[in-house]
């Protein structure tokens, strides 16, 4: 948990800026105020899952978070793998929680800004409120699927987010070959 200060934090190659570690988890992460600037390593998330690692269990309540995941890692949630990932398994990005702060999360080439890394799905993901940019640097959704990963039970009821892929990615739903599905905004 982090309640103030100052943090930069970069993961070695596999690994996420704060999260798991190569082949770790990244998960039970609590954020609640300060100045955070997290960047995954080649494969690994900003925070997160690392390369081969699931990201979930992830609740920021406020601060100013900058996560940017490394080439194949999302900015908040999992790291890359190297072959699909099952929606409904336990190696989905999952149960990823916004709900005040000034955040900015920058998914890989293959990554979303928020959930999925390189093939991996991305599932119940929250935002009530704060300030929230999140974007894919190519084939990943802004919030949802990594590369062929899918977007399920994404809710947005609060704050000012944007959310935008820079190529093939939804803003908000699937990656590039990935589907979008359950997805509520209001408020």
């Amino acid at each position: 948990s982090l309640w103030s200060g100052t943090i930069i934090a970069k993961g070695g190659d596999g690994g996420a800026g704060i999260g798991g570690g190569r082949n770790g988890s990244g998960e039970k992460l609590y954020f609640y105020s300060g100045k955070i600037e997290a960047k995954g390593g080649e494969t690994g998330s900003g925070i997160g899952g690392s390369f081969k690692g699931r990201g979930r269990d992830i609740y920021i309540y406020g601060g100013d978070i900058s996560a940017t995941g490394g080439t194949a890692g999302a900015g908040i949630g999992g790291g890359c793998w190297t072959s699909e990932q099952d929606m409904d398994g336990d190696t989905a990005a999952y149960n990823i929680n916004i709900y005040g702060g000034k955040i900015y999360a920058c998914g890989g080439y293959n990554g979303a800004g928020i959930g999925g890394g390189q093939y991996v799905p991305a599932r119940d993901i929250t935002i009530t409120g704060g300030e929230v940019k999140a974007s894919s640097e190519n084939v990943g959704a802004g919030i949802g699927g990594g590369y062929a990963g899918d977007g399920r039970n994404i809710k947005i009821t609060g704050g000012k987010v944007t959310a935008s892929s820079k190529s093939d990615g939804a803003g908000i739903g699937g990656g590039n070959s990935g589907d979008g599905e359950n997805i509520t905004i209001s408020g």
